[in-house]
């Protein structure tokens, strides 16, 4: 069975520079949500739906999972109330140290207006899943592996002592993920994590690199449409793409060239 997980981020009418090719506007996204509700289907948070395959459980044969990456002010502010007002949930993947008041901020600047720290307990309030997404969103897979266990292992905890209890579920910054990488998140105490892949999830897919399909601007209501019926996409396969590992090779080449000109 085809599960499409759809990927957001920003739900907003004016899209923060550099991000317009991922947000999409809130009366999009309000079709998005009533193509769910119409279709009859079951959304499931991304841990409500792992913990249901990894016990055999039988999942409804219409399940869409929807998930935020980032951690934007209006996944609370926009997008939590469309979701409440549908009565449908979603998991939130947060980078934690580019919130608002973060306990340790990150560096870099913002990928845009951040939910602030305390919003998080809010997210929960209002029925959606708080997930791991790194702490400073780097590509992982081309990082020291000190450097990424950090970034994982940081992130888990500073949600946990937020929010007080385990954080369950994490989200690979950009969808890249090594094998070591992915071994290093299940490591941590995570039960699950997600790429991207743009491909359909299914029974058998990867706890630590469930797949999912990305939500842009340009996304129409029609191709929502589709892969809510299974169609559209590729159902995603049991092993790495040939491309996926080259292009890992390329950003790690790059990655080596940049650091010795400096």
């Amino acid at each position: 069975m085809r599960i499409p997980i759809l990927a957001y981020h920003s739900i907003s009418d004016n899209p923060w520079p550099g991000m317009e090719r991922f947000t999409v506007t809130p009366a999009h996204f309000a079709r998005h949500l009533d193509l769910v509700v119409a279709g009859g289907f079951t959304a499931l948070t991304v841990s409500d739906l792992a913990d249901r395959l990894d016990r055999g459980q039988a999942v409804p044969r219409r399940t869409v999972a929807l998930t935020f990456d980032d951690g934007y002010d209006d996944t609370l502010t926009l997008a939590a109330p469309m979701l409440a007002a549908r009565r449908l949930t979603a998991t939130v993947y947060v980078t934690t140290g580019l919130l608002r008041g973060s306990p340790e901020p990150g560096a870099g600047p913002a990928l845009g207006r951040m939910l602030g720290w305390g919003h998080l307990v809010e997210l929960e309030d209002a029925g959606l899943e708080v997930g791991a997404h790194s702490h400073t969103h780097p590509q992982l897979d081309v990082l020291a592996r000190s450097d990424a266990a950090a970034e994982i292992r940081n992130c888990k905890r500073l949600l946990e002592d937020g929010l007080g209890h385990t954080v369950r579920t994490f989200a690979y910054p950009h969808g890249y993920a090594s094998r070591w990488v992915r071994d290093e998140v299940r490591r941590s105490g995570f039960r699950s994590a997600c790429g991207v892949r743009n491909a359909f999830s299914h029974e058998e897919d990867a706890r630590w690199m469930m797949a999912r399909l990305t939500v842009t601007a340009s996304a129409t209501a029609a191709q929502v449409q589709a892969w809510l019926d299974g169609t559209g996409a590729r159902t995603a396969g049991r092993g790495e793409r040939v491309r996926t590992t080259a292009w890992r090779g390329a950003r790690r080449a790059r990655r080596l060239s940049h650091s010795l000109v400096r």
